[in-house]
């Protein structure tokens, strides 16, 4: 869980609500990738979630392949199954701005 130590303290309060789908809202350069990485490796590793369950969305295919090669260095698990799409809108419940 080295990840989390590198989080400020709202972004492990995205990384660790376990309840529900969420969504990180902030500027340029706040860490929503390094949030929603760090995310999708805490439901994974520490939670048991099966990445086939999780899926991921961002606006751009740069930020969709930054969070793959993220995702894939931080996942213990020997099958990497990531769906990481770019989507222009979004549809999640909870919201935490990083």
């Amino acid at each position: 869980m080295d990840y989390l130590s590198k989080l400020n303290t709202r972004q492990r309060e995205a990384v660790t609500s376990t309840e529900g789908r969420i969504r990180v809202v902030a500027g340029a350069g706040t860490g929503k990738t390094k949030a929603l990485t760090c995310r999708y490796a805490y439901l994974v590793n520490e939670i048991g979630i099966d990445p086939a369950n999780i899926l991921c969305l961002t606006f751009t295919n740069k930020a969709a392949a930054e969070m793959r090669q993220r995702i894939s260095a931080m996942v213990i698990i020997t099958t990497l199954y990531a769906r990481l799409m770019v989507f222009a809108s979004s549809f999640c419940a909870a919201r935490f701005t990083v």
